[in-house]
């Protein structure tokens, strides 16, 4: 078993609170390791000083105080924010494009699907290059007629 971990049940050990095979891991270590014995060491020396001290006078305005010196911890809760508010962006846009595009498309009817006149060839480094219809009215001084 690890320091770190020896050092964590300390406390519970002083108070009997560990099971029996968790209290021998603890003594098997103690007996072994001179670092967590000091440990051990420094946590009995400070509870005799506990037990020496005088009992605190009871305040019933301790919690309050206590309290009030506490910083607010920020809520962990912002990232989950920031994703559904990431989420509902998305959303929107993708709502408001197939809206959009429905409107365009007029009567509801499916866009007419795309095709190619023309194929020109460039010189051997841009290959074949596809042209659109659309693309070709526009330098033949047509275009398509203003929706």
């Amino acid at each position: 078993m690890n320091c770190r971990r020896i050092t964590r049940r300390l406390s519970s050990w002083q108070d009997g609170e560990l099971d029996a095979a968790r209290s021998r891991e603890v003594e098997r270590h103690l007996r072994d390791c001179p670092a967590c014995r000091g440990r051990w060491a420094g946590l009995r020396e400070l509870q005799q000083q506990l037990l020496l001290e005088p009992p605190p006078a009871d305040d019933p305005f301790l919690a309050a105080r206590v309290m009030a010196r506490l910083r607010p911890r920020p809520l962990r809760g912002g990232r989950l924010l920031r994703a559904a508010a990431w989420a509902a962006v998305f959303a929107a846009v993708s709502v408001g494009g197939f809206l959009l595009q429905a409107a365009l498309a007029g009567n509801g009817a499916p866009a007419p699907a795309a095709s190619y006149s023309s194929v020109l060839l460039e010189p051997q480094e841009f290959g074949l290059l596809a042209v659109h219809d659309d693309f070709l009215d526009l330098f033949n001084g047509g275009g398509r007629e203003a929706r």
